[in-house]
């Protein structure tokens, strides 16, 4: 068989089928779906730690080691730490980084400064548990975790206090939105994945975000206790993005705890850690920024 002898003008002709090939396949590859998530939101929003035997750090609390299985069939590992006679009953749901070697240390200070009982978790990707971690994942991670501490203690979900840190607080905002809550804890929470992804690249476009996790929006539908901390100097999550999320809660019964001089990931103050404790005592009391 002779080879073909393209002109000129059909070599350029294959390179740009070539090339309009190579851009579809990519561009395919970054379509929000159901099962990926934004893929690019993926890379900037997740920073999982996962399991290393080497690197792991086993606590010296108490704590009940669970595997849960989400609505999606993904296996996921999460931590129970019980009281007898609680003042509530807690769902964790931490931040962005890390896994429960690291994050458990907050779930147990809680449990023994408060007098709560709490289940905290891993997203899937983080830790022990399976998959990678996406948007649309870990509102199924967290379900999963709601819908077993309902189940272990026979509770109805409205029950339950749910506290996030950072990206959990957008699960945990979503959580209560869902079905009511005895109560909320939020901690250096955004208002939206697009309004960070503005911070970051101000020409970046919010069509482009299919899961926004427009806490600013979802939080519209709370009116129950609420106690929310934030940082006037966090470098990560701007202060007034926290103020803009606390005012759009219609709670008249909300506390806005401003911690000065701290960055995002610096260790909570023990002026906060009175407030907490007045907010599990009488579920809270009505505070401004």
């Amino acid at each position: 068989m002779k080879p073909i002898n393209l002109s000129k003008r059909g070599r350029w002709m294959v390179y740009i089928a070539v090339l309009l090939m190579i851009v579809l396949v990519f561009s395919c590859r970054l379509i929000p779906t159901e099962r990926q998530g934004d893929p690019l939101v993926n890379t900037l929003l997740f920073h999982p730690t996962p399991y290393n035997a080497r690197t792991w750090q086993e606590p010296s609390f108490q704590y009940e080691d669970l595997t849960l299985t989400t609505s999606d069939g993904v296996k996921i590992n999460a931590w129970y730490l019980p009281v007898e006679q609680p003042k509530a009953w807690v769902v964790f749901s931490h931040g962005n980084a890390g896994n429960l070697s690291g994050w458990g240390y907050a779930a147990d200070e809680m449990r023994s400064r408060f007098g709560v009982s709490v289940l905290i978790y891993d997203y899937r990707g983080f830790g022990k548990s399976e998959g990678t971690p996406t948007v649309p994942g870990i509102l199924k991670d967290g379900r999963a975790a709601r819908d077993w501490l309902c189940q272990r203690e026979s509770l109805k979900a409205d029950e339950l206090v749910y506290c996030g840190r950072s990206l959990g607080g957008a699960v945990a905002v979503d959580l209560t939105v869902e079905t009511g809550a005895k109560g909320l804890i939020l901690e250096s929470t955004f208002t939206s994945i697009p309004d960070m992804a503005k911070k970051i690249v101000s020409f970046a476009p919010r069509s482009i975000i299919r899961y926004a996790l427009n806490s600013l929006e979802s939080i519209k539908k709370y009116d129950g206790p609420l106690l929310y901390c934030h940082s006037d100097t966090d470098s990560v999550v701007p202060f007034a993005q926290g103020v803009e999320l606390f005012k759009a809660c219609p709670s008249e019964n909300k506390t806005f705890f401003r911690m000065k001089g701290l960055d995002h990931n610096d260790p909570l103050p023990e002026s906060y850690r009175d407030e907490q404790e007045r907010f599990f005592d009488g579920l809270g009391r009505a505070v401004t920024p």
